[in-house]
């Protein structure tokens, strides 16, 4: 422990000169200006001052700032000017762009001050490159965290190979902006709830319009005027009054049902210890539909809040039975019903029923109302779905559009979270990469994987996620030996934070045997693809899915290509079963299972009937994705060599 440091982890205030040190790259001197001058500019609302934080009273500035590294010595080490602002500052803010990132100076800055005050008071903002942008082969310059920022320092003072995770503020446009960047810092360096500042910056923006609109009516104020306004006063306060009594009485409710949930159904014959999450999720449903009956607005937010977490667990029967079973209650909820019809229409979407996640999706969006700017946050998530239905449709323009909507709503949706978007970055990249789309997908998922990894960190499963859409996007391009790294990646976080038998692990391994088969790994690749058609059919209950169908085709292809004529052929009669009962109707994973089918008969020396099936195939995919898509010309160019020595042997 530091001599500056509390017991129990919080700064001093006493001896403190500053408030914090700002370091960066002098190629960076326009952004720490900027940050320098609206910090020590920023005046903590009245109401916050004082108030007890974690590191001690909210200041009414965050200020003083220390900058000044203009007149840098010679030697390698810092000055001794420099060294003492750093000592005599709480903070340290980093400015994080690819300059700083090659910085010998801010790396020793990040360095001193880790070692005098430890590492929870390193604050990074970053205004350009990507985080972590190193640990991706052939992405090192793209990098804007200093390699001291990345890791932690070990016992000795030097730096481990214990990653760090520092809290970071974006104000690049794709990330937080400029505004909530430096919001994020402001209660970083206060110890302020974001959400307090924010609230508290709304009503002061709501003052200054009432202060202005109350200037210009001044003149104009007459007896009969002032009377209005005092009754309209009156009725405003009264509304005030029955707001705060709702949502005392809602809160009321909502932490009764909590502690509810919680009672043992029966002392005498249940285990507090072994209660698993699965039971208490399922009594929290229950009681949702029965005991808030009569209080359909909490009914209708707890539910969708169940339905996320059964999504998020891969349970989608639980998810669905959950919401469906409340549609009555939902649908007469107005807006606040919108969000557990989202909730639903998503699950649908992942069983494969995108008939009934569509109509869904509409239902909600009319919950919503008329007006385009309410609800941004929601809205959001409805194009998100939208999105996600056109995508596994093959409508890339309208998969496109969809998810640039929901990259519009969130950017304006004052509670959206990064991870939000992110999501939406990676359902674009995704759909951008199977048009054939790769550079573009790439640039769309590498942000997304950037902002998950820097929300949720390195081990978490939506950094997994990113890490396999990333990968499937290198398949598609045909880098093969990069989508292998990748998968790996995906593989390896999933396997720690996921359950053996979760369909999300089962589409990372469909995705692993996709991989190894195209590198001629086929004995991995024949185990990582069934473990998966394992996991997805217990998932969905013996019902046909299309993603049982795609592990299908790349099985059957290794059955072919190590001789297994007739079992490739039932695989992919098996591929066409679930495909049917996914779709509903012709898709173009009809086209790509028949061009397949005539590959697995060319290999077994059938050409007539492999000719007849690739043709049936291009046809397929002509009328649903179009002559000139890339897919489409692909696959032709595989069946106009089906009849050469060369192909025939593959």
């Amino acid at each position: 422990m530091t001599q500056t440091e509390s017991p129990g982890g919080a700064p001093s205030q006493g001896g403190r000169a500053y408030r914090a040190f700002i370091s960066y790259s002098h190629r960076d001197k326009q952004h720490a200006a900027w940050l320098h001058r609206t910090v020590e500019a920023y005046r903590i609302p009245k109401k916050l001052v004082g108030k007890e934080t974690p590191i001690g009273p909210a200041p009414a500035r965050p200020s003083p700032i220390f900058r000044d590294r203009d007149e840098l010595p010679a030697s390698a080490d810092l000055g001794g000017e420099l060294m003492s602002a750093l000592q005599r500052s709480m903070f340290l803010i980093v400015i994080c762009s690819r300059a700083s990132a090659k910085s010998h100076w801010v790396m020793q800055e990040i360095l001193s001050f880790k070692r005098m005050h430890g590492e929870s008071r390193v604050l990074a903002l970053i205004v350009d490159g990507t985080p972590y942008a190193s640990n991706t082969p052939g992405q090192e310059d793209e990098e804007c965290f200093p390699l001291s920022l990345r890791f932690k320092l070990g016992p000795d003072g030097q730096l481990s190979d214990v990653p760090a995770e520092p809290i970071a503020a974006d104000m690049r446009p794709e990330g937080d902006g400029k505004r909530l960047a430096q919001m994020k810092l402001i209660a970083g360096l206060t110890g302020l709830r974001l959400d307090e500042l924010v609230q508290r910056e709304a009503q002061r923006r709501n003052q200054r319009l009432m202060m202005v609109a109350s200037g210009a009516m001044a003149g104009m104020v007459v007896t009969g005027g002032l009377a209005v306004y005092a009754n309209f006063q009156r009725i405003e306060a009264d509304r005030q009054r029955l707001i705060a009594e709702k949502e005392s009485a809602a809160a009321r409710a909502a932490s009764d049902y909590l502690v509810g949930t919680f009672e043992l159904s029966n002392p005498a014959t249940e285990n507090p210890r072994t209660i698993t999450a699965l039971t208490i999720l399922g009594r929290s449903a229950e009681r949702a539909r029965t005991e808030l009956a009569n209080q359909p607005e909490i009914q209708v937010r707890l539910l969708a809040t169940l339905g996320r977490a059964y999504n998020n667990l891969g349970l989608l029967g639980e998810a669905k039975t959950a919401v469906e079973s409340s549609l009555p209650a939902i649908r007469k909820a107005g807006p606040d019903g919108a969000e557990a019809l989202l909730v639903l229409s998503a699950t649908y979407v992942r069983q494969g029923a995108l008939d009934k996640a569509a109509a869904t999706v509409k239902q909600a969006v009319a919950l919503l109302g008329p007006d385009p700017e309410d609800h941004p946050e929601l809205r959001a998530q409805a194009a998100l779905t939208e999105g996600r239905i056109a995508t596994s449709r093959s409508d890339v323009k309208a998969g496109v559009a969809a998810f640039d909507r929901a990259l519009a709503f969130y950017r304006v949706a004052p509670d959206a979270s990064p991870r939000d978007m992110a999501v939406a970055y990676n359902n674009r990249g995704l759909l951008l990469s199977d048009d054939g789309q790769f550079d573009q997908a790439e640039a769309s998922l590498k942000q997304s994987l950037a902002i998950f990894r820097r929300a949720s960190g390195e081990n978490h499963l939506l950094t997994g996620r990113a890490w396999f859409a990333l990968a499937q996007n290198s398949f598609n391009a045909g880098k093969l030996e990069g989508a292998e790294s990748e998968i790996a990646q995906a593989l390896k976080i999933q396997r720690v934070v996921l359950d053996g038998d979760n369909p999300l692990l089962a589409d990372t391994l469909s995705m692993q045997g996709q991989i190894l088969q195209g590198r001629g790994k086929l004995a991995e690749a024949e185990r990582a693809l069934r473990e998966a058609v394992s996991i997805y059919r217990k998932a969905f209950e013996g019902q046909p899915h299309y993603l049982i169908g795609i592990a299908d085709v790349y099985l059957a292809l290794i059955e072919s290509e190590t001789g297994r004529t007739e079992a490739a052929l039932a695989t992919l009669a098996d591929a066409k079963r679930n495909y049917d009962g996914s779709y509903g109707e012709i898709h173009p994973n009809h086209g790509d299972l028949l061009v397949n089918r005539a590959k697995v008969l060319a290999r077994a020396g059938r050409m007539g009937e492999a000719r007849v099936d690739c043709a049936a195939g291009i046809d397929i995919l002509r009328k649903t994705l179009g002559a000139n898509a890339s897919f489409t010309r692909q696959m032709a160019a595989e069946c106009g060599a089906l009849g050469t020595s060369r192909q025939a042997r593959l």
